[in-house]
């Protein structure tokens, strides 16, 4: 008995898990509190979209698991050093812009949409002015940053633990207590779908996990906490695992409100508010509240720290190193803020999916062929210094 619980102990303390929550974190804002990404890559397609998360996290999970493997095992958190170290000189310095291009593209997408789906429930739920609540996620997700990978990497896991938690007593509530028509939706499954067909359905997961892949930085900027190969599997199976479970769970939950997949694009951007507000609990309100202000601090903290792993050279000159992180990271949020006042409208639809297909030759493709060839000739048994070299 004292066995078993040491072993879980040991999982709930191991670094792994830890790496994982920093995926999670990368998306639980736009994706899992808010909703909207749930309605617009899933629900919209009707029944078939239920599953497809199953499809749109391989993409992701095999993108994150080939670079954050290279990352750790050839030490290069930092993504210049790893284009360098697996394209080479002339290679790496065109696929470095690439990073550059698509991480800032990231910034400005996901980080806004996870910005303003917290200043749009801050506002409308606390009456907090828009500029208060951009001064708390920059200073909150800044000291996230201060100490490194480890701090950001054990906030981001207790974040997700109540994050996990509170999606889960939504969507159990929801059917227990809410006026939902789950029947109804799968009896009218095609006519309401706004996209619908399987084929439409398994593409739109699939550019969605071509976007989710971009998170990729944020996941390789604390590959330093692996120990080995077998803690990058962990750490990748367990971000797979926790990812589709609660993505499923929610997109079952919205799929049932037969009206929800009119709230995205309309006047509202926020499925699941609605949801809960039909539900009448004013404190199960107040509790999404504390889940949105997690959901976007583990997501800005993380591309934030990217950022700060990054661009830290570049900031040299600034010899402390927190208040250098402080600039970093007050510097990426406002990129995110930029996006965030460009509204959730054009960045749910627009945005995500520019950012996606630019996913595609950037990140997804090159993971599943040039960086799992690299991984693969690094594992064959090699002569003495041979394998060091690379």
């Amino acid at each position: 008995m004292n066995n078993n619980i040491s072993k879980k102990k040991g999982i709930f303390a191991s670094s792994w898990l830890g790496v994982a929550a920093v995926w999670l974190g990368g998306h639980f804002g736009p994706g899992f509190a808010t909703g909207a990404f749930s309605t617009t890559y899933y629900v919209r397609h009707g029944a078939p979209g239920i599953l497809t998360p199953l499809i749109a996290m391989l993409v992701t999970g095999g993108v994150m698991y080939f670079m954050t493997e290279y990352a750790r095992s050839h030490d290069v958190r930092n993504y210049k050093p790893f284009a360098m170290s697996c394209y080479g000189e002339k290679g790496g310095r065109i696929m470095s812009v690439l990073y550059d291009v698509t991480f800032l593209l990231t910034l400005l997408c996901a980080g806004g949409l996870a910005v303003s789906g917290e200043f749009t429930i801050l506002n409308a739920q606390l009456g907090l002015p828009i500029i208060a609540g951009a001064v708390l996620t920059v200073v909150i997700s800044a000291l996230l940053c201060l100490y490194g990978s480890k701090l950001l990497s054990i906030s981001s896991k207790y974040m997700m633990y109540a994050i996990v938690g509170v999606v889960l007593l939504i969507t159990v509530l929801s059917f227990a207590c809410g006026d939902y028509d789950l029947a109804g939706a799968f009896a009218n499954s095609a006519a309401n779908a706004k996209a619908p067909g399987v084929l439409s359905a398994i593409l739109d997961g699939i550019l969605y996990g071509c976007f989710q892949s971009t998170i990729v930085f944020n996941v390789m900027s604390v590959a330093d906490l692996l120990e080995d190969q077998t803690a990058t599997k962990k750490a990748i199976a367990a971000g797979y695992i926790i990812t589709v479970v609660l993505m499923i769970s929610l997109v079952f939950l919205l799929f049932s409100y037969t009206n929800v997949v009119d709230i995205v694009g309309g006047t509202k951007n926020l499925p699941v508010l609605y949801v809960l507000q039909n539900l009448g609990f004013g404190w199960l309100t107040g509790v999404y509240v504390l889940l949105m202000t997690l959901a976007v601090l583990t997501s800005t903290a993380g591309l934030a720290h990217a950022a700060c792993v990054r661009f830290d050279k570049l900031f040299s000159f600034i010899a402390n190193v927190q208040l250098r992180r402080f600039v970093i990271t007050a510097l990426a949020l406002g990129i995110a803020g930029s996006g965030a006042a460009l509204g959730m409208g054009p960045l749910l639809r627009t945005g995500t999916s520019v950012v996606g297909y630019i996913g595609i030759p950037v990140l997804v493709i090159p993971a599943f062929t040039v960086v799992r060839a690299k991984l693969g000739k690094s594992a064959e048994p090699q002569p003495d210094g041979v394998r060091g070299a690379a």
